[in-house]
């Protein structure tokens, strides 16, 4: 009887042990499954909400976007909670280099948060694991994403097609240039970054390229901005804080006239658009419906002005007995500092003009002539083409005039 009494033991041991192998085998095999289903999830939600951290940075939104991000995409890989309540998660912002920052739900987003990481719960029934009391298991997995902003400017000169610049000092100061066809540097100077050309390039000794001669192949003009921007309920014209303006001409064959001088014409009306031939010049936005024409027409003094002007034509600069200095109104880390974006061509002419922000010709060309100089402490010129001449050329590259780039998400883990 001791001997059946063994036996039963050791039956009932063995039964134990064999109902252990198999919820080992049965139910840790789930729970990779359930593991893998999580991280498929987790994964999806981190870059799901790192895109959607980007279009907050330019567009505008809040954290109730991201947490709905995450929600959408966690929900998408099915449902995890045995209970029936919504799927778990926990999110954090991260920083360029995946360190955490803080919680996703604090009220605040981080100025320095580049991504986050999300952490998936997934609560699911046991098969035989629930007999030794592991029901439901719980499995976690977690993923961090981030954003790198790509230039949207990669070059300080850029000529879809031809680019001529020629002067006695030529000096293009952190940036290349780059010209889809010809490219024509003269007389003497220096580019501190490459210098890039699509059929032929005529380099005068004179000039330095320091990035050297690459023959490259064809980029477009990039799509920086819309005029659409600009105008009234346009995303430009509705980021700007300061007085918009908005003129169409009363001849739309004659260019819209913006004179510098303090009597030289009515002012126009702010954040509304009024029909007019010539307008004071003010400091803020201007959207011109057709082509416009900056001067003085009074006195010998620098146009000195803090615009944004913006022309579905052409915008001409051509006051050849004052300087100009320009700053942009808009200017902002998103938007850029767009100071001149023309619909079709930009043409300057004056002894000097010193400007910071973007100078865009969007279908012509941008030609610029000056008799003593043009410098910019932080600017970039881009263009169907590009004819400069003059005394002196020295500008100094700043990809922040431009609206910041595609964004490139990766996944950190």
């Amino acid at each position: 009887m001791r001997k059946r009494g063994q036996a039963l033991v050791l039956i009932a041991l063995a039964f134990a042990a064999f109902l252990a192998l198999l919820a080992l085998a049965i139910d840790g095999g789930n729970a990779y499954a359930q593991r893998r289903r999580a991280q498929n999830a987790a994964d999806a939600a981190a870059l799901s909400a790192t895109r959607r951290l980007w279009e907050i940075r330019r567009q505008g939104g809040s954290e109730t976007d991201l947490t709905a991000a995450i929600q959408e995409a966690v929900n998408a890989h099915g449902p995890f909670n045995v209970d029936g309540q919504p799927n778990r998660f926990e999110a954090s912002y991260v920083d360029e280099g995946g360190n955490v920052l803080g919680p996703l739900g604090s009220g605040v987003i981080p100025g320095n948060a580049r991504g986050v990481q999300v952490t998936v719960i997934n609560r699911f029934d046991a098969f035989f694991a629930g007999v030794f009391g592991f029901d439901p298991m719980e499995v976690r997995a977690i993923a961090t994403a981030v954003y790198h902003q790509a230039p949207a400017c990669p070059f300080a000169l850029f000529a879809e097609n031809s680019l001529r610049a020629e002067f006695p000092s030529l000096r293009v100061q952190a940036g290349g240039v780059h010209a889809g066809t010809e490219l024509t540097l003269r007389w003497f100077g220096e580019i501190q970054g490459p210098c890039e050309y699509g059929t032929s390039a005529n380099i005068e000794w004179g000039v330095q390229c320091q990035g050297g001669r690459i023959q490259a192949p064809f980029q477009p003009l990039p799509a920086l901005y819309a005029m659409s921007d600009f105008a009234p309920g346009g995303a430009l014209w509705n980021a700007y804080t300061g007085d918009r303006y908005c003129i169409r001409p009363q001849d739309p064959r004659q260019p819209i006239v913006l004179d510098a001088h303090p009597a030289g014409a009515v002012n126009p009306s702010p954040n509304q658009c009024i029909t007019a031939q010539r307008v004071r010049l003010q400091d803020g936005l201007y959207y011109l419906e057709g082509d416009g024409r900056v001067i003085r027409s009074q006195g010998q003094a620098a146009i000195q002005k803090r615009v944004t002007l913006a022309a579905t034509g052409s915008l001409i600069l051509d006051d050849s007995g004052n300087r100009y200095e320009l700053q942009p109104a808009l200017d902002d880390p998103q938007r850029g500092a767009p100071l001149l974006v023309a619909g079709q061509a930009i043409t300057i002419t004056t002894p000097d003009f010193w400007w910071i922000g973007l100078l865009l010709a969007q279908n012509g060309p941008v030609r610029l002539s000056v008799t003593i100089r043009a410098w910019s402490d932080r600017g970039a010129v881009y263009g169907r083409a590009l004819d400069l001449r003059g005394a002196l050329f020295d500008l100094t590259f700043a990809p922040t005039v431009c609206p910041v780039g595609i964004a490139q998400v990766e996944l950190l883990r």
